[in-house]
């Protein structure tokens, strides 16, 4: 049953404490429970050199609103820098990803629809040991489970920006 309305303070999040995805403290602000599957919201804090590798999504959309700081996202094979108060829309089917090369942390939103995607969040938190990353097997387990496919790695591996 959806909850009719979620408040959280800024530090609050619907997980008992933040989630580790790729390197990034994640805070859920609106998860799928809370509005029948539909959407799901993340507040990220991306420190430096920090971002997902190339990916693509074959079953959400997703938003990313920069609240701070500044990202270089890859959108299909083009580089843009987004600052604050930039954001990035993409369909499902995008190749994309993003990476922090400044020295100071950047504060992102994140809005997948459908919110299935918040599972994907969770799961790679629960197995990233402290200070690392899951392995090659996990990331490509959840791959499978939530329909995304990994392309390469992070932009700084990847020589780009």
């Amino acid at each position: 049953m959806p909850t009719p309305a979620v408040v959280l303070a800024a530090a609050e999040g619907r997980t008992e404490a933040p989630l580790n995805v790729v390197g990034e403290a994640t805070l859920v602000k609106y998860e799928p429970e809370d509005c029948e599957g539909r959407m799901a919201v993340f507040h990220l804090v991306a420190p430096p050199m920090s971002g997902p590798p190339l990916h693509v999504h074959s079953r959400e959309d997703e938003f990313f609103y920069v609240l701070e700081g500044e990202l270089v996202f890859e959108v299909d094979g083009v580089c843009h820098t987004v600052g604050e108060g930039g954001s990035v829309g993409l369909l499902r089917g995008v190749p994309h990803r993003y990476q922090n090369f400044t020295d100071r942390d950047a504060r992102l939103l994140i809005v997948t629809t459908p919110g299935a995607f918040c599972g994907f969040f969770k799961e790679i938190s629960a197995m990233t040991p402290a200070g690392g990353l899951p392995t090659m097997d996990q990331l490509l387990s959840l791959d499978a489970t939530y329909g995304l496919t990994t392309l390469g790695p992070p932009l700084s591996a990847a020589g780009s920006a």
